[in-house]
């Protein structure tokens, strides 16, 4: 995923078959919420949410656990929230 100002930084603190534990640096927790909120409903996850050490300090941290590859799960929830989106950039009024 990209910002306005380049690429976001990441760190996978965890990646196990059954297991994603991803940092977000530099951001509040909105994006890893959207992520994790996305994922709730989804087949195969047993768990997502995120974690934060305190709110002012720290980095956000997405953690999920799944009966299907957490990686594949997680790409998936960021393609549907880049395309509602989208979706709702199409719907915006132009200036």
């Amino acid at each position: 995923m990209k910002s306005k100002r380049g690429k976001m930084p990441i760190s996978i603190i965890e990646d196990t078959p059954k297991s994603l534990v991803v940092e977000f640096q530099g951001i509040d927790r909105g994006i890893a919420e959207a992520i994790a909120d996305k994922l709730q409903n989804a087949e195969g996850i047993d768990f997502a949410g995120v974690e934060k050490e305190h709110p002012e300090i720290g980095n956000p941290r997405l953690v999920v656990k799944a009966s299907k590859n957490p990686k594949t799960l997680v790409s998936k929830a960021i393609d549907e929230i880049l395309e509602e989106v989208e979706q709702l950039k199409v719907q915006m009024p132009k200036k």
